[in-house]
């Protein structure tokens, strides 16, 4: 498991950083993601295919 921190950008938007292994791992590059709130203390998140 790793752990990364949310922070917020200058236009508000809050951000995560993936990490490398995991992106790699999974071939993140260049996909898209949804996110959706599972319960008060998880998410999902799944690779959408385009």
């Amino acid at each position: 498991m790793a752990t990364t921190r949310v922070s917020k950008g200058a236009n508000g938007q809050y951000k995560v950083t993936i990490p490398k292994g995991l992106a790699e791992a999974m071939d993140l590059e260049g996909k898209s993601l949804d996110w959706s709130v599972k319960s008060a203390h998880a998410l999902e998140v799944r690779v959408v295919d385009e």
